[in-house]
């Protein structure tokens, strides 16, 4: 029993030893985790690798290690601690695969980042970064030319620090830099450098490079934490920038809050900071990076606040002439994924600019540009030397002059972030991509081709964009047509039904095939029968307002004149009808205008005008509810807007 006993205290003795040298050993582990999740990389970093270079390095060391240079947009060493984890083989963490293959691009190591691309794609087959990262690696290649027309040159202010996110006030050029200064010098501990404040400089007039030495830009607005990314009204009256909101903890000590977007106002020359811009309720919700539509009356910004489809989405809200701002509006799926969007800015022509890692792009952020006039447009990249492996963002783009500045943390700069000036010196860029669209056109019942049919291609406002003639083979093509849009193809060939069906070119140097079936056409002539229904014809398309017939119309209209043609004792009522969105005279002028303007172009074809009678129904016969003052659809409304071709002949015998 006295053994037992002395054994027992024995073991409590090295447990009691071993206990503070386990602890010992586990304190810069936790030390590391503790600023790592305090986003103090830096320090972080410095910690993870000292237990890694000991020996100790284990999957979840090496992760932070990745992670943390990632999320500092240290590419090349999260490429080198993200490739050990790798080797340490599955499971991996939510958004390893594809936070590692975006570092392999920038690493240069293009066929390793599509091959674990493909990896992450089988994981998260669905997401709109995979989606948009998933083309083949030819496409990932060309992006790199789409550009050429561009110089760039390091501007002569920067400094071995951050120096990025500029705007142009007049030859004035304010920017946010992480230089250090006279007062506050406080350091922030994800970057180990000072807080960033706004700083101007401007241009020389001998030179579109070179800018006078920076200065602080206004102690009203100044903060010992971040400012950065401003904009500028027209009148230069008021501004909109990103601060950290100063915030008083539980013991009234005043801490670093998160990004807010401040706005600002000169009142006989000086700024009065007038606060946060309250878009958000929610104190928890990032909001950052404004930028200004060309008519003032809307601001984009980048936030991730609940509902975002990723870390940072980009958002718009009005701004009313009292004072006050409406809703905050996600931009949606054709902007927006799963990682980073941010950095907007909207040129004079509504291009709207922005970064993103979240789309087939070179590596780290890359820009981006949508027309915001075209509806659902999908993003284009600016292609090389504006973008880079590395993290390019925070572009200003003066359209009128084709010059402007953006920011990037490339190698060969002088620092951290630097600011680059550009010139689009060659072909003016434009914002689009195109595409091939070919296809077959075979009868519906045999598959045999059907050579000679006729084949348009009608952009989204039903207007001929090019025509062409299926070959022997039924084969036709279209080159080089605009992405980014909406098309119609709309095909008819003799003793044949029309068709049409609509496509949406997205994807810049793709091919789309599409082949059509017809069926041979099936009616039988009699009275009451409407010949739009039998020729699926909706409408006979006229401008807004106009009674001036479209190209794209002729195919419909002249399958019309060919019936009258087979059928010489035919008559016609040839009826338009319009939706109810106009006074009701006015529609019931227009749809007669119409109806005679079609009855006019069938007349010049050769048919006699006395078998045709022109009718404008105006809105009298609506197929749905879609009335005065009833809310519907424009799908609902392009329902009213048809033509009819109705027969009225008594006697009916096809021409021989």
């Amino acid at each position: 029993m006295q053994l037992r006993r002395q054994h027992t205290m024995k073991k409590q003795l090295i447990l009691v030893l071993l206990f503070p040298i386990i602890a010992l050993a586990q304190q810069p582990l936790r030390r590391a985790e503790a600023k790592f999740e305090q986003e103090a990389y830096i320090s972080a970093i410095k910690i993870y690798e000292h237990l890694a270079n000991k020996g100790k390095g284990t999957a979840e060391i090496y992760e932070k290690l990745a992670d943390a240079n990632y999320f500092n947009a240290n590419y090349i060493q999260a490429q080198k601690w993200y490739e050990k984890r790798y080797a340490l083989n599955a499971p991996f963490p939510e958004g390893f695969l594809y936070r590692y293959s975006q570092s392999l691009k920038s690493a240069g190591m293009l066929e390793q980042a599509q091959k674990v691309m493909t990896e992450y794609a089988k994981e998260k087959p669905t997401e709109l970064r995979v989606q948009n990262q998933i083309p083949t690696l030819r496409a990932q290649n060309s992006i790199k030319k789409g550009s050429d027309g561009f110089s760039v040159v390091n501007l002569n202010i920067n400094s071995k620090y951050a120096d990025f996110s500029s705007f142009f006030k007049g030859d004035t050029l304010l920017f946010a830099s992480s230089r250090p200064r006279i007062i506050a010098n406080q350091i922030y501990e994800r970057t180990g450098q000072v807080f960033t404040n706004l700083y101007y400089c401007v241009r020389n007039k001998d030179s579109i490079n070179n800018y006078s030495e920076p200065q602080l830009f206004s102690k009203k607005i100044f903060s010992v934490y971040h400012e950065a990314t401003p904009i500028f009204t027209k009148d230069g009256k008021t501004m909109y920038y990103t601060q950290n909101e100063v915030k008083e903890n539980h013991k009234r000590k005043l801490i670093n809050g998160l990004n807010k977007i401040y706005k600002a106002v000169n009142e006989n020359g000086k700024w009065v900071n007038q606060g946060v811009l309250d878009i958000f309720a929610l104190d928890s919700i990032r909001v950052a990076h404004p930028a200004l539509s060309p008519d003032e009356k809307t601001l984009y910004f980048a936030s991730d606040a609940k509902g975002s489809y990723g870390q940072s989405d980009l958002y718009k809200i009005e701004l009313h002439s009292d004072g006050t701002i409406g809703n905050p509006v996600n931009l949606g799926s054709t902007i927006n994924t799963e990682a980073r969007e941010s950095y907007p800015f909207v040129t004079q022509d509504n291009i709207l600019l922005f970064a993103s890692d979240g789309r087939l792009g070179m590596g780290g952020f890359d820009i981006y540009a949508v027309d915001l006039t075209i509806p659902n447009a999908i993003p284009v990249h600016l292609g090389s030397p504006i973008n880079s492996p590395f993290d390019d963002f925070g572009i200003n783009w003066d359209r009128t002059t084709n010059q402007g500045v953006f920011s990037s943390n490339r190698p060969g700069g002088k620092g951290d972030d630097d600011l680059y000036s550009f010139q689009n010196v060659g072909t003016p860029f434009v914002f689009e991509y195109v595409t091939n669209i070919k296809g077959k056109v075979v009868d519906i019942t045999n598959s045999n081709p059907l050579a000679q049919s006729e084949v348009v291609l009608l952009d989204k406002d039903n207007k001929e964009v090019s025509k062409t003639i299926a070959d022997e083979n039924g084969n036709f093509g279209f080159e080089n047509v605009t992405s980014n849009a909406a098309y119609t193809i709309q095909i008819s060939k003799t003793k044949y039904n029309s068709a049409a069906i609509e496509i949406v070119a997205r994807l810049y140097g793709d091919t789309i095939n599409k082949d059509i079936q017809l069926q041979k056409d099936t009616y039988e002539i009699s009275v009451g029968l409407d010949l739009a229904k039998v020729f699926q014809i909706n409408q006979i398309y006229f401008d807004l307002d106009q009674s001036t017939i479209r190209k794209d119309a002729i195919a419909s209209l002249d399958k019309i004149v060919q019936v009258l043609e087979e059928y010489p004792t035919i008559k016609l009522e040839i009826g338009s009808h319009t939706d109810s969105r106009q006074h009701r005279k006015y529609n019931k002028l227009l749809s007669q205008r119409r109806a005679e303007a079609t009855m006019a172009y069938i007349v010049n074809k050769g048919i006699d005008q006395k078998r045709l009678t022109a009718k404008g129904y105006g809105e009298s016969q609506l197929v749905n509810p879609c009335a005065d003052a009833v809310p519907c659809t424009e799908v609902q409304h392009q329902q009213n807007r048809r033509s009819s071709f109705v027969i009225v002949a008594s006697s009916i015998y096809k021409k021989e």
